[in-house]
């Protein structure tokens, strides 16, 4: 049975895992396209916060470039998000998980 239980909470914490990276991969995605059409980080932070809900205050987003935008010239965004995740398998010692995507585009 302990072992069973362990599996059944190693399979929840994988799979946290999981939707923890994909959602700070589009949360990441949403920076850089907010940050592409003029606006501040703190406005493309929000902006993926509220795309993001389950990851909460505990997202951050570093922007390069937001709050810019010249037609005249190629810009770059540069948007990186970091998340940690924290584990709840009580078996293990546990250890925070820092999860980071960076999202560029160019035009």
């Amino acid at each position: 049975m302990p072992v069973f239980l362990a599996l059944v909470f190693a399979i929840i914490d994988f799979s946290r895992y999981a939707f923890t990276l994909i959602s700070v991969q589009q949360a990441a995605a949403e920076a850089v396209r907010a940050a592409s059409m003029g606006k501040t980080a703190t406005e493309a932070q929000s902006l993926a916060r509220a795309r993001s809900p389950f990851l909460g205050e505990g997202l951050a987003i570093a922007c390069e470039g937001c709050g810019m935008v010249d037609v005249n010239r190629l810009m770059t965004f540069r948007v990186i998000a970091r998340y940690t995740f924290q584990p709840l398998l009580p078996l293990l010692p546990t250890f925070p998980v820092t999860v980071a995507e960076e999202s560029r585009v160019s035009f």
